[in-house]
């Protein structure tokens, strides 16, 4: 489905385009590279066992060397927020894959921020795989902000990273705001149920509220998340967001479908399990970023 640009309270609401979204780094166009040799079906050589602590180091210090070669060139990054006014949505998982998309599949320099205010679910992800040995991709970067002027930091990091990723925790509806204040792309997962679905008018509202202060240009979008295709729920989901009821939906008359892309992500214990971990198996999130970020 097209994506909806948020435009800010003084226009009118959700106005429906086509426009190619632009991409990250060098200020070039908005289309990501084609996937080719190992990485055509967006996997990654795996990392079966810990890494030994010698090791270990030899692979932190490498990291580090590489990802000051890479931010070396000014980059202008092309900002994610993965958000939704309600904890325990999918947002964190989300969030990792994504970076992990933008970091090893296309190779960008990756900042995976954390602003959740309440669990830092993200950073601990970091910590946790860090600690278990597993190699963490040379150009991701993984920080916590959690705090109210991380629109003012993510001013500060553009010209260093290919691509940003928020995760925009629940807790903090001023933290989603003003993250939304910078991004390219907001992204909304939710799951099929209907107590997920209940805040997504009010994150929306938000969002459009964040747009006013906008001037990159950003569009918004739903992702259908721990989707379980041997079940009726996704697909009567998916019809309540693309056919809402009277007053449940978006628009100036509540009454406007919701921007929901068309890749799902399904209920697969290969995400129940990643945490504190690196996946290997990228393959529904990229197909999501490339429907997404491809004109």
């Amino acid at each position: 489905m097209s994506p909806h640009v948020l435009v800010g309270v003084p226009r009118p609401a959700w106005q429906i385009k086509n426009a190619a979204v632009r991409h990250s780094g060098h200020h070039k166009a908005a289309r990501a590279p084609p996937l080719v040799g190992p990485l055509a079906n967006a996997r990654i050589k795996q990392h079966p066992f810990p890494i030994s602590g010698d090791q270990a180091h030899v692979n932190e210090n490498t990291r580090h060397k590489t990802l000051a070669a890479a931010t070396e060139h000014v980059w202008d990054a092309f900002v994610i927020v993965v958000g939704m006014l309600k904890g325990g949505t999918g947002k964190t998982t989300s969030a990792w894959f994504i970076a992990l998309y933008y970091a090893i599949v296309l190779g960008l320099p990756t900042l995976l921020l954390d602003a959740d205010a309440t669990s830092q679910s993200a950073y601990d992800w970091f910590k946790v795989a860090q600690a278990a040995g597993f190699e963490i991709p040379a150009n991701l970067v993984v920080e916590r902000y959690p705090f109210d002027d991380i629109a003012e930091y993510i001013r500060t990091k553009r010209a260093e990273f290919g691509a940003i990723v928020v995760d925009a925790g629940g807790g903090s509806a001023r933290i989603f705001h003003e993250a939304v204040t910078e991004a390219n792309l907001l992204l909304v997962p939710v799951a099929p149920t209907k107590i997920e679905r209940r805040k997504l008018v009010a994150t929306f509202d938000e969002a459009e509220r964040a747009a006013a202060r906008n001037e990159h240009g950003v569009t918004a979008h739903v992702v259908m998340v721990k989707a379980d295709d041997r079940t009726s729920l996704p697909g009567r989901a998916k019809q309540q967001l693309l056919e809402p009821a009277e007053g449940e939906g978006i628009g100036p008359d509540r009454d406007e479908p919701f921007p929901l892309a068309d890749t799902t992500i399904h209920s697969w214990v290969h995400y129940m399990e990643a945490f504190g971990e690196i996946p290997t198996e990228l393959s529904e999130y990229a197909n999501l970023m490339k429907e997404l970020t491809e004109a």
